[in-house]
């Protein structure tokens, strides 16, 4: 179990790390259900896909993003999304200052709701883009006690999103997702952890999240 002391670092490295200019506008994405293989699938092909500017920006801001629920399809001619997932499921707008934004999140709610109560199976994804150097194998578990959706949405979404600009996640690796309801101690160090604020005690930091390498 990491620390207080630990998770603070963990904090503050971040805080300084993120540095450059904020986006002005948040990420946005538009759910259409609930498909956690899935979203984690658009969220790593989202990262991949914005230019070294779009990155910087995003990465400044915490990966700040908003998640909505409605039907992409019904927003593909009105509000054309920067990317709209296999099936129709989830529709991704870059972050910036977009007037798209705005009539987005008036048009829409945000999503809402808890987790279903049996946790979601293991998945294994392949970060998409050109592979550059040899595939690894990577596993990230998410904690999910007393997490609801929409944090849940955005834990794994900025788990996944900072993890593929730092490196942590490069394009050919293999990433296995599990889920439990609270983090497993530790077999080494890890190479990503999400750290915020613990839904119990709002004094303490928590890890909901973190990426380790798989050997053997």
């Amino acid at each position: 179990m990491l620390t207080q002391e630990q998770l603070r670092r963990i904090v503050d490295s971040r805080v300084r790390a993120a540095g450059g200019r904020p986006a002005r506008a948040p990420a946005v994405a538009v759910l259409r259900a609930f498909d956690p293989c899935g979203f984690a699938r658009s969220a790593l092909a989202f990262a991949a896909r914005l230019s070294p500017e779009e990155r910087e920006r995003w990465r400044a801001d915490f990966t700040r993003t908003v998640f909505l629920a409605g039907n992409p399809r019904n927003l593909a001619r009105r509000l054309p999304p920067d990317l709209t997932a296999p099936g129709g499921q989830s529709a991704w707008y870059a972050p910036g200052a977009r007037t798209a934004h705005r009539e987005l999140r008036l048009l829409l709610r945000a999503v809402e709701g808890d987790l279903p109560p049996d946790p979601p199976g293991d998945f294994t994804l392949t970060v998409p883009g050109a592979r550059e150097s040899r595939a690894r194998h990577r596993r990230m578990t998410v904690a999910t006690a007393d997490v609801c959706l929409p944090r849940y949405l955005v834990h794994v979404n900025h788990t996944l999103a900072e993890s593929l600009l730092t490196g942590v996640l490069a394009p050919g690796d293999r990433l296995t997702v599990r889920h439990t309801p609270q983090l497993p101690e530790p077999r080494g160090e890890p190479a990503y952890v999400r750290v915020h604020q613990d839904p119990r005690s709002p004094e303490r930091l928590r890890a909901f999240a973190c990426v380790e390498e798989v050997t053997g």
